[in-house]
This record gives structure tokens, C-alpha cells and sequence, in this order.
């Protein structure tokens, strides 16, 4: 009992973290990287992007709203959907666990987060991998990104900040991130820490799919320059 309560601790702390990344962190990619990495073999003959949410959750949303999307996409009540408040940003979170969204990518974790001052859905982040699956190998991860970045390249996006396959300064690798006709960003990332032992099998990798409303100004609190 004391390992999971550990278990739980651990997995709610790496959630808030990634919270706090992709709702007050959406500059965390400078443009030095987009000069190295946008694909330019990407061509603008697909059809548009629309990111407006994940499947039946829609941006805008409001919290019982999007709770009876996660009922009609997936089937679980009320009674298993977690409520997650983050510290600093003051936004409050929806969060889900699904054993399979993709064929490899084991259990994941469905985060839908609510704006500081519009209680409205502003984003979805989608976790799979370490450390929501424990047992998952690093090579399923892998073939989740890759299965999702194919995806993505399916379609049309602004070139502004559009970016394809960067490996980014912390290990990361930036599978894609790309922004619709109206601003609205898909982001899927690929962490990869290194092991204590030189041995693959101590990979812990996570894949982080987002999708965010309003990237540029996120509603998430924030204090003034002349608070304090």
C-alpha cells in the first residue's frame, strides 16, 4: 500500500511538472531551433489543420462539458476522473488514465486543462511512456511517436514556428510541433533520459502530445511586473 501511495505521489508531481511546461513554458523552444529544423520538404498541397481540442473535448469547453466528452469517448464515470489543481498557475485539470490509445503505446494519460480566469478547456496533454506505464519498453514509445508524427504531417500548417525532428538541447527530440490557421498548436515531444547503467533496457522514455488553444498567451496566472 505504501509503494503505490508512492507510486501516486510520484506520478501526480511529474504531472504538474508537465503542466507547467506546456501552459506557461510555450516559448520553452527558441526560434534558433526552428531555423534547424523545420523540414522543408513539407509541402502545402494538404488539407488544413484544425486543432480544436482532442476528439469529442472541444476548446472552450467548460469543465461538466468536457466530462461528458471523456464519458462518450472512453467510457469512464465521474467517479474515476481525477481533479488536478496546479500550484502556481492556478488552473485546474481534468485527468484520465486509457489503457491503449494506440496499438503500442501502453496505458497513457489524458490531462485537459482549464484557463485560470475562463474555466474553459485551453488544452489537452496526452502522456504516454515513464512514468504512466512503468513496463512499457522505450521502443514502443518510439513507435507511438513516429506513428503520431506521421499523422501530423498529413496536413497543412502555418510556417511560422513550424518544426519537424529537432533534438533539442536537454536530449529531447521534438517529433513536430505546428500551428492551424488559427494559432492553435499541436506539439508531440520525445524525452529520452539516459540510464544510471549503460544498459537500453533502463531507458525511460515518455512521449508528450499537446495540443494547445493559445500558445502565445496562455491563460494561466501570472504575476505583474509591478506586483512586487
Amino acid at each position: 500500500m505504501t509503494t503505490n501511495r508512492f507510486a501516486a505521489s510520484a506520478l501526480k508531481l511529474f504531472l504538474i511538472g508537465v503542466l507547467a511546461i506546456f501552459t506557461s513554458g510555450a516559448g520553452l523552444f527558441a526560434s534558433e531551433n526552428d531555423e534547424l529544423a523545420t523540414d522543408k520538404t513539407i509541402k502545402n498541397t494538404k488539407p488544413w489543420a484544425n486543432i480544436d481540442g482532442f476528439r469529442s473535448a472541444k476548446f472552450g469547453m467548460k469543465m461538466e462539458e468536457v466530462k461528458q466528452a471523456i464519458v462518450k469517448d472512453f467510457g469512464i464515470s465521474d467517479s474515476k476522473i481525477d481533479t488536478i489543481s496546479h500550484p502556481t498557475e492556478q488552473t485546474q485539470s481534468l485527468g484520465v488514465s486509457i489503457d491503449q490509445l494506440l496499438p503500442t503505446s501502453g496505458k497513457s494519460r489524458v490531462v485537459y486543462v482549464f484557463g485560470y480566469k475562463s474555466k474553459r478547456l485551453m488544452q489537452v496533454n496526452i502522456l504516454m511512456g515513464h512514468p504512466v506505464d512503468t513496463n512499457i519498453i522505450p521502443q514502443q514509445v518510439v513507435d507511438s511517436g513516429n506513428l503520431l508524427g506521421i499523422h501530423f504531417f498529413k496536413k497543412q500548417y502555418q510556417k511560422d514556428g513550424l518544426v519537424a525532428h529537432a533534438r533539442l538541447n536537454d536530449g529531447s527530440v521534438l517529433i513536430f510541433r505546428g500551428k492551424d490557421q488559427k494559432g492553435r498548436m499541436a506539439l508531440l515531444r520525445l524525452s529520452n533520459p539516459q540510464p544510471n547503467e549503460k544498459k537500453d533496457g533502463d531507458l525511460k522514455i515518455s512521449l508528450t502530445l499537446s495540443y494547445i488553444e493559445n500558445p502565445e498567451q496562455p491563460d494561466a496566472f501570472q504575476l505583474k511586473e509591478d506586483d512586487f
